[in-house]
């Protein structure tokens, strides 16, 4: 049986507590990163050469698209 070391599931969850935050916060980066998800979804299920790797570089790509709409100055 596993041995659920506490220290690492805090660790895991800190981790994935501050990604969840960092979208809300930013939102620009989280409406890319969820348009690409469904893109990927909808794409990966419609067109049998698009695979579950192309759609997981989508949406890595549209995380650092994301994070250049988000760096742009504003007025």
């Amino acid at each position: 049986m596993a041995d659920d070391n506490p220290v690492e599931l805090k660790g895991c969850m800190d981790a994935f507590f501050e990604l969840i935050t960092m979208l809300a916060l930013h939102w620009r980066i989280g409406l890319a990163v969820l348009i690409a998800l469904i893109s990927a979804v909808l794409l990966a299920t419609n067109i049998s050469w698009f695979t579950g790797w192309y759609g997981v570089l989508l949406v890595i790509f549209s995380f650092g698209a994301g994070l250049i709409w988000e760096s742009i100055p504003r007025d």
